[in-house]
């Protein structure tokens, strides 16, 4: 039988080449840079939502506080305008001009415009 494995060897003056993967070697580089890149996508997509939780829940305990505040001042509102209704009434401004010594014009003093 003839030797075939001198013809077919990968030996080239008597020593082999070994191929070794070292961790970190230029095959790797491209995956930890996406592994990288993810993990800090990962990050700022967590750290944006839970910011805009707080911010949709402080803006939703506003909106509240506001409602009431708005219930507050339309119940004022609507006693203000009752108590300008109240004093804008003719024999009320009578009685307060006759209070102040204040009496409507004669004839005499009004002019025609």
């Amino acid at each position: 039988m003839r030797d075939y494995s001198k013809k077919y060897s990968n030996v080239i003056g008597g020593r082999q080449k070994i191929s070794v993967n070292r961790p970190g070697g230029p095959e790797e580089q491209p995956f930890r840079i996406i592994g990288v890149v993810t993990i800090v996508a990962m990050l700022l997509g967590v750290v944006s939502s839970m910011w805009f939780g707080v911010a949709l829940r402080d803006g939703l305990e506003g909106l509240g506080k506001g409602k009431q505040e708005n219930i507050e001042l339309s119940a004022v509102k609507a006693r203000l305008s009752a108590e300008k209704e109240a004093l804008l009434q003719q024999k009320i401004i009578e009685t307060a001009a006759e209070g102040l010594g204040l009496f409507p014009p004669s004839e005499n003093q009004k002019r025609k415009p």
